[in-house]
């Protein structure tokens, strides 16, 4: 890493190209762009930060980034212009500028399950945690994967005005949420926090490559439906075979959440890696990786019932990140986080789950409450997890303000480098979603320009996400390693999430673009289903004694009174009518 007074390149990214012509010529014919992003498209690196200021409030811009998008090119055609591919993209329009293709939109909130994966624990499965609990504890804290499985056991509701107005503005090419105040969407370290899953460590991103090794040691109950499975699993006498039955339940159920609602046997490979492993099981980048897949597909199946992934990872995060409007108040029911009843809060995301309150809203208020132009974010308030205080020992350690030993500088790079995520839900059936920390700086601390579009991706088209052959998924896997090994160090850096003016400046024009469809958007929403989306509950299947009722109250009047005294000289056993002969 070269280091000056002025510049400090934080990593050194050899990658595929798709759109890397296309973006550099932007940095040249930009005359104010910044110089350190220019050598780095000429030299294939995708990653830089420039340090401002000095001493201990040094602020950072996460790159690649424009520093002036306002330039203006030979045809007098701004860059800002040029960008509008991305930002909002013109080939995949966000829902809100895409409302009048909407069908089934309203089916997002017919009942607590948006879709079939959505995890609901049982009372078995909780038993079957609990139980396994007392052997496996410490190797759980070792693979620092037990603080999710504890949060399995939870019930998470889900939050439907909330969800169904910010799903208007996903962006499914570039991963984000458009808003007023730019780009945001769920970073790494969103992930880490919420559910303290290790950035590092064991990569799963390629396990389901290979065909599965003679030396497996899982036996395997075979494909089996949720519930059948835990019932057999906890049957199995070899506390090892139990123990990987686990693993493989628990990834298929509330990683994956598979829409199938069936134990893969495809996601073998992972029960036994987690089995055999002595150290961190690098889980966040595989969870964030189906987080944003699912999300795309939700909008790419019109909003159907049959996506699989973790969606309750991001009702999480919404219910951090917009907590005035949230089912959950997490900064104002809960003055001091070491209250008593708060003594087995395990990560953010139980305490998100345990500072619950019913909170009265509609999905027309979340909608207003998103748009609102006049709502700026100030300080913590870019980052609700920053106080660090709930969560693993690892990751209350896990700050921005200190210096960081040998495992927290790796699992800072995680969250700093852009890759492709793997998301793969049923072997060989892989995909990858590009991750662009440089489209959240200031979540992250750092002061945010114009982001770069994310090049790198191997997408291609850019905003495509087709099926990739196993190859592609190591390649991608391998990529993101080199980069990683490249970055030295990482900065020590003040904590200052703020944008600087060309940053302003080029989201100013980029809002626009989007404001314009609001209205209408919303009129549509409200004047198709109300004031949003509602819960729809079925109907349940009339009784054969119900339809005899609602049968015998439709008659005449006449007739219906010989029926009653017919049936008062009847004896009734269960649903058979014995006639008493007597009077017949």
């Amino acid at each position: 890493m070269v280091n000056n007074s002025k510049i400090s390149r934080i990593c050194t990214v050899p990658s595929l190209v798709g759109d890397c012509g296309e973006i550099q010529e932007l940095a040249l014919v930009s005359g104010a762009a910044n110089l350190e992003v220019q050598q780095a498209y000429e030299s294939h690196d995708t990653a830089t930060s420039l340090s401002l200021g000095s001493g201990s409030a040094r602020c950072y811009k996460l790159g690649p980034c424009f520093d002036s998008p306002s330039s203006v090119e030979e045809d007098n055609k701004p860059v800002a212009a040029r960008l509008s591919k991305y930002y909002p993209s013109e080939k995949a329009k966000i829902l809100v500028q895409n409302f009048s293709s909407l069908v089934s939109w309203h089916s997002w909130c017919k009942n607590s399950s948006p879709v079939v994966g959505w995890h609901l624990p049982d009372e078995t499965y909780c038993n079957w945690v609990k139980k396994l609990e007392k052997r496996l504890e410490q190797k759980w804290r070792d693979l620092r994967i037990y603080e999710a499985i504890m949060l399995s056991t939870r019930l998470i509701s889900f939050d439907s005005p909330l969800m169904s107005a910010l799903m208007c503005f996903w962006d499914k090419s570039c991963n984000a949420f458009l808003l007023p105040e730019g780009p945001m969407g769920i970073t790494m370290e969103d992930v880490v926090a919420i559910t303290s899953c290790s950035p590092v460590g064991i990569e799963l991103s390629t396990l389901g490559t290979d065909p599965p090794d003679v030396k497996n040691t899982y036996l395997g109950i075979g494909v089996s439906s949720y519930g059948n499975f835990v019932t057999r699993a906890m049957a199995l006498r070899d506390k090892e075979q139990e123990e990987m039955a686990f693993y493989l339940y628990w990834i298929c159920k509330f990683v994956v959440c598979n829409r199938s609602v069936m134990v893969l046997k495809g996601f073998q490979c992972v029960a036994e890696t987690i089995f055999h492993a002595k150290g961190p099981i690098a889980l966040a980048p595989f969870l964030l990786g189906l987080a944003y897949n699912c999300l795309g597909n939700i909008l790419r199946s019109d909003f159907s019932e049959h996506v699989s992934g973790p969606l309750w990872l991001v009702v999480l995060w919404a219910q951090a990140y917009f907590n005035p409007i949230a089912a959950s108040s997490i900064s104002t029911h809960l003055q001091s986080p070491r209250q008593q009843k708060f003594n087995s809060i395990y990560s953010y995301g139980d305490y998100i789950i345990s500072s619950q309150v019913h909170c009265e809203k509609t999905f027309g208020e979340c909608f207003n409450y998103l748009t609102d132009n006049k709502r700026k974010r100030q300080g913590e308030e870019w980052n609700p997890f920053l106080k660090r205080e709930f969560g693993a020992d690892w990751f209350r350690t896990f700050t921005l303000h200190q210096k960081h030993t040998r495992d927290e500088k790796d699992a800072w790079k995680a969250v700093l480098i852009a890759r492709d995520l793997p998301a793969y839900f049923s072997p060989p059936s892989f995909f990858l979603e590009p991750y662009s920390p440089n489209q959240f700086a200031r979540q992250l601390g750092h002061l945010q320009s114009v982001p770069v579009p994310f090049y790198q991706t191997i997408n291609q088209p850019w905003h495509s996400r087709n099926t990739v052959a196993a190859n592609v998924l190591k390649h991608a896997e391998k990529d993101y390693f080199i980069r990683k090994s490249a970055m030295s160090q990482v900065n020590q850096i003040h904590w200052f999430p703020s944008s600087d003016h060309a940053f302003d400046f080029w989201w100013l024009w980029c809002w626009a673009n989007v404001a314009s469809y609001v209205s209408e958007a919303k009129k549509h929403f409200v004047s198709k289903f109300g004031n949003g989306p509602r819960k729809m509950h079925k109907k349940r299947r009339a009784t054969r004694t119900q339809k005899l009722q609602r049968g015998i109250l439709q008659l005449p009047s006449p007739l219906f009174k010989y029926i009653l005294e017919f049936c008062y000289s009847t004896v009734s056993v269960g649903m058979i009518i014995y006639v008493d002969s007597s009077k017949a």
